[in-house]
């Protein structure tokens, strides 16, 4: 089965490290989240769902990662 929940996740957890100002914070955390996320859209489409499971969960743990370091930063 696609993994419709796990994209949705690391989507949400890109659009909140974003919104963390990330993108300034932890640049490389974010850009590393958003190379994963491609290769989870990539794999989702050449339909191999394993290999799209795997980059989606890897995109969230970078964006969260990128949030809070960012967050940890704005104090």
């Amino acid at each position: 089965m696609p993994p419709v929940q796990e994209m949705s996740d690391a989507r949400q957890a890109i659009h909140a490290a974003r919104e963390a100002d990330a993108g300034r914070l932890a640049a490389e955390s974010l850009r590393q989240a958003e190379r994963f996320m491609q290769i989870a859209t990539q794999d989702l489409e050449r339909g191999a769902y394993d290999q799209a499971r795997s980059a989606a969960l890897a995109a969230k743990a970078e964006a969260v990662k990128a949030r809070d370091h960012a967050l940890s930063h704005e104090r």
